[in-house]
């Protein structure tokens, strides 16, 4: 019953809460979520649809810069040309037929240039390539020439470009490029003029492949209007959107050396109208989403209903059974606290016990330690080896003192704290110890301290005894496991190792096999259930090797993750 499992894991209010108010809910949040991811998907088009029109425009209006250059830099050539064939500064201005004829032929050559103009100090035309002899026309109040004539008339002058509407000859507005004649210093002698279509930038603007509506500007630094240029849905040559206050998306670009920028705009409504035109995707996947929720959720009312019912014929059961269990259960818990009670009185009592032999153990190192300094050297050297024992049971006290669980031990860590504190303490030679264990051993307390002290007997006897005075060597002591349940302890050392046959040995020798060492080194692998194995010159080099084997650990030991 999937309703009768959420009420009774949910919280109070929906355990109260009818099946079909549930559905209900779970339909209202469905539908509110299929709203919401189509709302969200929406305006994520539309985001997108003004990010592709602000880049689309950045690029055409790259494009436009770099042709409207290209354009000016073809005509201020020309125009150039036209300055040197008007001749020096104290040259008369050529009016003839060969001198149109020849500027003419600048006309003819370039397919975009339209007209060629010479104009005399006083604004009057001197020649023209639209036609030969040259009509009468003056200039003299036009920008261009005004322009010129303040600016100054060294031969190569700045050059000034303007826009003309519809010119009476070719009945479209064009861009004017002039520059003045070369004149004596302080003189002006005149303008060179070319008229320029920009059909050149027109006809490339046009071969751009837009979805909405667009527009072209290209403008003088001080905001003249040099053409305007409108294409698309709807469009018209009127002034730019911005000057009717529709909102638009432009680009501006500065054109290459002159000072022109180029302007593409994107009215902001062509670009709303095709995202607009994209919402009925939207709009009918969000139909058809409330009609599954629709369906579903009817069919779930009929469902929730008949198990409503079936749910109120076993209420008064399942009420029953649920109090029976509430007070078994907290019998449980009553009984189990009582337990878990008396399981931490014990473990306190267990770690006090274990501080007191801890700390009786070491009253006992300290009273051993003052009557060693009152007897002789022979005597002595006794004292330190029980000294030595007591101390290896006293530092597993400790440990155990220190553990979370009072009955086992981690035996590689133990093994590590019992050889660094030989190795201080019972090193005449220097010999390096080196432990190897490399996973922790969780061993039981019983079993531990018999291994604990065989570890300790076969490491201060290599120290002592390994190594003549004045030859240090190494002392290895690896903890791996054997087989699936077991572990293996070797102490090995590089020294003088015992002979392979007894009646050769020295006095040293003898002393070090007869000694109380290696008879309690085999007592205790007995009681440890471990096999002791002494290796004479392993793998054929010095020293000896002790192999402990313990094929199966008092309790499975237990290794990190």
């Amino acid at each position: 019953m999937p309703l009768r499992a959420l009420r009774s894991k949910g919280s109070p209010l929906l355990y109260r809460m009818p099946g079909s108010a549930l559905v209900l809910m779970v339909c209202a949040v469905a539908l509110l979520l299929t709203l919401g991811l189509s709302a969200s998907f929406a305006l994520r088009d539309r985001a997108a649809a003004l990010q592709h029109a602000q880049d689309t425009a950045g690029n055409a209006s790259l494009l436009v810069a770099e042709h409207a250059a290209r354009l000016v830099e073809t005509s201020d050539l020309i125009l150039k040309q036209a300055v040197q064939l008007a001749g020096p500064a104290d040259a008369p201005l050529p009016s003839d037929r060969a001198a149109w004829e020849r500027y003419a032929g600048l006309v003819r050559g370039t397919p975009y240039l339209v007209s060629i103009w010479l104009f005399d100090a006083e604004g009057n035309a001197v020649l023209s390539t639209r036609r030969f002899p040259t009509p009468a026309m003056n200039v003299a109040d036009r920008d261009y020439f005004e322009a010129q004539r303040a600016g100054g008339s060294a031969a190569g002058g700045r050059l000034f470009i303007t826009a003309l509407d519809n010119s009476r000859f070719t009945q479209e507005p064009l861009i004017l490029l002039s520059r003045p004649l070369a004149a004596a210093p302080g003189q002006f002698r005149g303008v060179a003029l070319v008229a320029v279509s920009p059909r050149y930038v027109r006809d490339i603007y046009k071969s751009f492949d837009f979805d909405y509506a667009r527009s072209i500007t290209l403008r003088r630094a001080d905001g003249t209007v040099l053409l305007h240029e409108t294409q698309g849905p709807d469009a018209t040559d009127s002034a730019p959107a911005e000057a009717a206050g529709e909102p638009e998306i432009s680009a501006l670009r500065r054109v290459d050396s002159v000072p022109v920028t180029a302007e593409v705009a994107i009215p902001v409504s062509s670009v709303m109208e095709r995202w607009r035109g994209q919402l009925w995707t939207y709009i009918s996947y969000a139909l058809a989403a409330l009609a599954a929720v629709s369906v579903i959720g009817g069919m779930a009312l009929q469902r929730a209903r008949r198990e409503r019912q079936a749910e109120n014929a076993l209420q008064h059961a399942y009420d029953t059974l649920e109090e029976r269990v509430h007070q078994r259960t907290a019998e449980l818990e009553q009984t189990n606290a009582q337990l878990e009670t008396a399981v931490t009185d014990k473990e306190i009592l267990l770690k006090e016990v274990q501080h007191r032999v801890k700390n009786n153990l070491q009253v006992i190192c300290s009273l051993l330690r003052l009557q060693a300094a009152r007897i002789d050297e022979p005597a002595r050297r006794a004292f330190d080896e029980s000294l030595r024992r007591i101390q290896c049971m006293s530092l597993m006290q400790e440990l155990l003192y220190r553990s979370d669980q009072p009955a086992r031990i981690d035996f590689a860590d133990y093994l590590r704290q019992l050889c660094d504190g030989l190795v201080r303490s019972t090193n005449p030679t220097g010999a390096r110890l080196t432990v190897n264990a490399p996973q922790p051993w969780s061993l039981d307390v019983d079993q531990a301290t018999p291994l604990a002290l065989i570890a300790s007997e076969l490491v201060s006897n290599a120290l002592l005894h390994a190594f003549p005075l004045g030859h240090p060597g190494t002392i290895t002591v690896e903890l791996l496991p054997e087989g699936s349940e077991g572990m293996r302890m070797v102490v090995r050392d590089d020294g003088t190792g015992l002979p392979p046959d007894p009646s050769t040995q020295n006095r040293a020798n003898e002393k070090r096999q007869s000694g109380l060492g290696l008879v309690l080194v085999k007592a205790l692998a007995q009681q440890a259930g471990a096999q002791v194995t002494i290796d004479r010159q392993p793998d054929g080099g010095p020293g000896t090797r002790f192999i402990v084997s313990v094929p199966t650990l008092a309790k499975t030991q237990t290794k990190a993750a």
